[in-house]
């Protein structure tokens, strides 16, 4: 590549500015409209003082803001300004290219959806407040939409009627809205966001199990061309529905996620992920941990009859010497969902999201003796009538033994334990003889088998047994979710009557409820979650993939002076017609009167796979010095041998 041999778009000179104003107006900003993409031109509103990230200790959120990629407008909801939406709409074409490898076809659907379909499944009441709702003029009630699975089975219900138009799989791009109570972390946790969503329809089960298999083969090759670690986790399928699903996750020190996975005795476990919000037992080993300070975790039942109160340890340690020789105490925290599946339905199963003294103040407020539930002439319990009574459940770790169900006094079984009580919850049980189950130990999973095991009320930490192959401990690690992968089953097309005719195997015909999948990838997450992984002490660090500019040429320029605009010029031209013009539109020339030093920094900063640089070595010797961000290697090249330290760089 020889830059003399270029023929350049237009010549650099005043006249290809944009002079619109008359003599006596003085201009600020001018625009320059030769072609190339220019600093001078874009909006990228970066302070010019500034202190290192690295001294002022800031989150990921506050360098995007520093950087010119995102401004707040209320608490939750951000604007997306160029730069920003430079690198959402790499990440898109990403998406788009993996989606349409498996036959999926894009559309979009409206982000206001009708609050009465939401009611036919369920959802309404479920996320209440989560929903931001509103009502139009004649009062129809509207909601914007979190997700849409509501929507897109309606429209595919009213335009497929034959197996013979399935597999379906249909996706979107769009912002979605969420009434968070505490939006926090920037992009990572907002009330308006950006999500990718695609939903699968097909005949059978067994179709969509293998649309299933499909879509995570296209996620994981999606996260693989953003060249990060990730991890790939089972997970709760929570308010979507469906009994499958996986969550895929990044390794994020402040992440507000916890995945386990097996590690093994020798570093190479049996390969078990999951998050740990869909645990529901490990294996209980006693000895393998010391214990120390018994806690009470205090929940209360949906009808607020039943209080319950789950024994565990607050601290554990191993008791084998680790291989530093030190061993940590860890922070015991109790699995809710562990809680729920020992208590079953009693009372109407456990009330969740609710404060512990919440639970306490619900409960004392419902109390109802359960002799006032007695019928003074029959003695007999009165119809629909429940007393209160206490469950209290007991981590294996702490206590062995069976079950019982007894009489009791509330403070004596506080003083038995050595657990803390607040004293007002003493003085209002000391004088009553209140119903308690002790709960120690839980039914074995094989059919048919007495077998009772010990409970383990925990979420895991580091060290614990895995639940699959027991040899193995897990590791604990501190992620942030991405991307969600849901086999819904007939969750919606049941209760929306989505069905299509099949036709057996004998002939006979028949209506069945389409079989559905959904899955999510939160683009605007995805953003901030990779910028938290690969920032440094300079600034933000994208991956080549989806910086906002692959490459940034960089040049002195004083004021007034062309001679050096008109070398970088060329050399913007000549990367941008080699390769078949494969990077022209993700060039950006800083043409700007300020000093090398100055935007070089400012590069770093804002983070471009490779900045350019025509310094003073090219001033002298025509050399160029090319830097790469992500690896901090430094090329010297001559400008005939840019073009291949390029592609070498920039594959």
């Amino acid at each position: 590549m020889v830059l003399g041999s270029l023929v350049r778009r237009r010549p650099i000179a005043a006249c290809a500015r944009c002079s619109f104003a008359s003599s006596n107006t003085i201009i600020t900003r001018r625009l320059t409209t030769d072609g190339r993409t220019r600093i001078s031109n874009l909006w990228l509103p970066i302070p010019k003082a500034k202190p290192s990230p690295k001294d002022d200790a800031e989150d990921v959120h506050s360098l995007l803001l520093k950087a010119g990629y995102v401004r707040n407008a209320y608490p939750g909801v951000f604007h997306m300004l160029p730069f920003g939406l430079r690198v959402q709409e790499k990440i898109e074409k990403i998406i788009d290219k993996n989606m349409k490898a498996i036959g999926a076809s894009k559309a979009a659907l409206p982000s206001i959806s009708s609050h009465s379909l939401w009611q036919r499944t369920g959802r309404a009441d479920k996320m209440g407040k989560e929903l931001f709702q509103l009502k139009d003029r004649q009062g129809s009630q509207y909601l914007l939409g979190p997700t849409h699975e509501e929507e897109i089975t309606t429209l595919v219900s009213s335009t497929v009627t034959s197996y013979k138009q399935l597999p379906l799989r249909v996706y979107q791009t769009t912002r979605k809205y969420r009434d968070e109570r505490r939006p926090r972390a920037g992009l990572l946790r907002g009330r308006e966001f950006v999500m990718k969503d695609l939903y699968t329809f097909d005949s059978s089960a067994d179709a969509a199990l293998s649309t299933y298999s499909d879509v995570v083969g296209a996620y994981k090759s999606i996260f693989d061309e953003l060249s990060l670690p990730y991890l790939v986790a089972e997970a709760d399928s929570g308010n979507m529905g469906g009994n499958l699903s996986h969550e895929y996750h990044y390794n994020c020190n402040t992440g507000e996620d916890t995945v386990i996975k097996c590690s093994g005795k020798e570093g190479e476990g049996c390969g078990y992920t999951a998050n740990v919000e869909c645990l529901e037992h490990l294996p209980v080993q006693r000895g393998k941990w010391k214990t120390r300070e018994v806690k009470v975790w205090y929940g209360v039942s949906k009808d607020r009859k039943v209080l319950v109160k789950a024994y565990y340890p607050g601290y554990v340690q191993l008791t084998a010497p680790s291989a530093s020789g030190e061993n940590e105490w860890f922070k015991r925290e109790v699995n809710p969902r562990v809680i729920q599946s020992v208590v079953g339905d009693e009372g109407g199963g456990i009330e969740t999201g609710m404060e512990e003294a919440s639970a306490l103040n619900a409960w004392e407020e419902n109390f109802t003796p359960w002799v006032d539930t007695l019928d003074n002439t029959t003695g007999q319990a009165k119809e629909n009538e429940a007393y209160s009574r206490i469950i209290k459940v007991y981590d294996g770790h702490i206590l062995d033994g069976d079950g019982e169900s007894k009489f009791t006094t509330f403070s004596k079984h506080e003083e038995d334990f050595g657990a803390e009580s607040p004293s007002i919850i003493k003085q209002f049980f000391s004088d009553k003889k209140i119903p308690t189950i002790v709960k120690t130990s839980v039914e074995g999973k094989p059919a048919g088998s007495a077998d009772r095991h010990p409970i383990f009320l925990c979420k895991p930490v580091t060290g614990d047994s895995c639940p699959k192959c027991v040899e193995g401990g897990l590791t604990a690690t501190k992620t942030t979710e991405l991307g969600h992968t849901f086999y819904l089953g007939t969750r919606y097309s049941e209760p929306l009557k989505a069905t299509v005719g099949t036709v057996d195997e004998k002939g006979v015909q028949s209506q069945v409820n389409m079989q559905m999948g959904c899955y999510g990838i939160g683009v605007t997450r995805l953003i901030a979650a990779i910028a938290e992984l690969l920032k440094d002490e300079k600034g933000l660090c994208w991956p080549n993939a989806i910086a906002p500019y692959s490459i940034v040429i960089v040049y002195t320029r004083k004021k007034g002076e062309w001679g050096m605009e008109s070398e970088a010029a060329g050399v913007y031209d000549a990367i941008a017609a080699a390769d078949s013009n494969r990077l022209v539109d993700d060039i950006v020339l800083d043409d700007r009167e300020e000093s090398v030093a100055m935007k070089m920094k400012e590069a770093d900063l804002v983070g471009y796979s490779v900045v350019v640089v025509l310094g003073s070595n090219y001033k002298n010797d025509k050399i160029i010095e090319v830097q790469e961000r992500r690896t901090g290697r430094k090329h010297k090249v001559k400008a005939e041998d840019l073009h291949e330290t390029l592609q070498h760089i920039l594959p």
